[in-house]
C-alpha cells in the first residue's frame, strides 16, 4: 500500500514538473538565452524502471521562458539555492513548499537540446520518503495541433 502511494506521489511530482514547463501567462515574447523551442512536445515519466505516464503538451514562448527559470507548479512555491539552466545543462536544488507550508527538498539534474530534455528528479516527501524518477521530453513538431493542450 505504501509503495503504491509513493509511486503515485512521484508520478504526480513528475507530471507537475512537466506541466510546469507548460504553465505561465501569455506574455509578449522577450528574447532569452536559447534553451528549448516552442512547439508540440511529448513527455514520458519513469519511477526507476517503471513507466509512470506520458503526455503531450503545446509549449508557447512563455513556457520556454519558464523552463529557463526551473521547474515549479502552481501548487507549490519553489525556491532554488541552485538554479542552472544553460549551455545544455540543468541543475536545480532547493525546496517545494505546498499551500499548507509543508516543505519538500528537491533536486533535478539533466540536460537539454533545443528539441529534447531529460531530468533526473529526486525529492523527499513531507513525510521524509525519498523518491526518484526521470522525465524525458522531445519536441515532435514546431507547430501544435489545433486540439493540443
Amino acid at each position: 500500500m505504501k509503495k503504491a502511494v509513493s509511486m503515485r506521489l512521484i508520478a504526480l511530482a513528475l507530471t507537475a514538473a512537466g506541466l510546469a514547463t507548460a504553465a505561465g501567462a501569455s506574455l509578449a515574447a522577450v528574447p532569452t538565452a536559447q534553451t528549448i523551442l516552442p512547439g508540440h512536445w511529448e513527455y514520458s515519466y519513469r519511477i526507476g524502471p517503471i513507466p509512470a505516464g506520458d503526455e503531450s503538451r503545446c509549449l508557447k514562448q512563455a513556457d520556454v521562458e519558464q523552463f529557463a527559470k526551473g521547474i515549479c507548479t502552481r501548487k507549490y512555491t519553489c525556491d532554488y539555492e541552485t538554479r542552472v539552466v544553460k549551455d545544455g545543462k540543468i541543475s536545480l536544488k532547493g525546496t517545494w513548499t505546498d499551500k499548507k507550508g509543508r516543505v519538500a527538498p528537491v533536486t533535478a539534474n539533466g540536460g537539454y537540446t533545443p528539441e529534447s530534455f531529460r531530468m533526473d528528479i529526486k525529492l523527499k516527501t513531507v513525510n521524509g520518503l525519498a523518491l526518484a524518477g526521470v522525465m524525458d521530453a522531445k519536441r515532435i513538431s514546431a507547430t501544435c495541433p489545433a486540439d493540443a493542450k
